[in-house]
């Protein structure tokens, strides 16, 4: 069975998005991972319930692949 860690990467990769240092992924990105719109993250975080945090970088938003792993993994 394949790691998340390592099946995000390989998604990420496909996509041809690298991972920022820190490990962050930018919204569209983490989105998609998610099966998600970016349009709905957006919207949730501007509302302030976002899922998951993420960090900023003057307008955008990038989630950490750490962060990522947990949501898609929490089962409760």
């Amino acid at each position: 069975m394949i790691d998340v860690e390592q099946d995000i990467a390989q998604r990420l990769s496909q996509a041809g998005v690298i991972p920022l240092v820190g490990g962050l992924v930018p919204e569209f990105a983490t989105a998609d991972l998610l099966g998600y719109a970016p349009s709905y993250l957006r919207r949730l975080a501007a509302e302030g319930r976002s899922p998951l945090p993420f960090v900023r970088r003057g307008n955008r938003r990038f989630y950490k692949i750490a962060d990522i792993v947990r949501f898609a993994t929490d089962t409760d």
